[in-house]
């Protein structure tokens, strides 16, 4: 089975283990609309967050950044004034230099990003969902701001008006991203924010369209339980997009292509509410507290 998975965040790299761990063809196509350049490189939280769970190398205390990390060269540069609220391991540092090396030599993020899941002996692809530079901005009640100022340096306190994604309205898929949509058996909506990281993919140019035209099965899971996030800020953001943060907000969002939504056992009483779009909706347990969940939901996921 050829399995495409929209992945963004800490909670998609737990069902993209479980997936990988699956009798499948795996492709992660992975949101870049939290990207930015710190300390002279290029950064790429959610395709390395992907990347190092497909590795097996990911933090486990934290699920981003590398299991073991040191960070002697941010110490330093804070030795020498520099502000250093992005924590940047340092082995982590060396994969961004060499993205940022391949980036300035003419190479696309594709092709830099399938140059470090392969030398990290990433069996499944990893691939941005664009090469075109967009990032996800937060107006907040302190002004407008990258989303990583805003969920890093300001710890996501500041009350929050709007997003916006710069550049994504001239932005297209990759050519990559699009033949795996496509020729896909089954595409996965991984349970991420959807308002940060998966909303950045659906802002661009027939992105949802590919969604839409596709002949697999479109199943998402939820990363709602009630009226929260299992992680993270989504309902802020939610809320402050007029959407109520539950699973049914995230099924009329995905409406439009989506085939089937997977919610939490919790949340069985918004099921009648879902199945009223059209599609179908099932229950389960949707927290995965280790390698055993993740396995199963992601075989719940391509069995539905």
């Amino acid at each position: 089975m050829k399995v495409v998975a929209l992945a963004g965040g800490t909670g998609s790299a737990k069902l993209l283990r479980g997936l990988q761990g699956l009798s499948v063809r795996l492709t992660a196509v992975v949101n870049v609309g939290d990207n930015a350049w710190m300390y002279g490189v290029y950064v790429c939280p959610d395709v390395d967050v992907a990347t190092y769970a497909l590795a097996g190398i990911a933090s486990r205390a934290t699920g981003w950044g590398i299991e073991g990390d040191s960070f002697e060269a941010l110490d330093e540069l804070a030795k020498l004034g520099e502000e250093t609220w992005f924590r940047l391991g340092d082995r982590d540092l060396a994969v961004c230099l060499l993205r940022t090396q391949m980036l300035r030599e003419g190479a696309t993020l594709t092709e830099a990003t399938d140059r470090i899941r392969r030398g990290l002996g990433v069996k499944s692809r990893v691939l941005p969902a664009t090469d075109s530079g967009v990032e996800t901005w937060i107006a907040t009640s302190k002004g407008e701001m990258h989303l990583q100022e805003f969920w890093v340096k300001e710890k996501g306190e500041p009350r929050v008006k709007g997003v916006s994604y710069r550049g994504a309205r001239t932005a297209d898929a990759t050519p990559q991203v699009r033949s795996a949509i496509l020729s896909a058996d089954r595409v996965v909506v991984c349970p991420a924010n959807p308002v940060t990281s998966i909303g950045p993919m659906l802002a661009l140019r027939g992105f949802a369209g590919l969604l839409s035209e596709t002949s697999a099965r479109v199943v998402a899971v939820s990363p709602m339980v009630g009226r929260a996030p299992i992680s993270g800020p989504a309902g802020k953001f939610m809320r402050a997009m007029g959407m109520v943060p539950d699973s049914s907000a995230v099924a009329r969002l995905y409406s439009k292509f989506l085939d089937c939504m997977l919610i939490s056992e919790q949340d069985r009483a918004m099921k009648s509410s879902i199945e009223s779009l059209g599609l179908r909706c099932v229950t389960s347990d949707t927290m995965m507290a280790g390698p055993a969940d993740e396995a199963r939901l992601a075989a719940e996921a391509l069995e539905i």
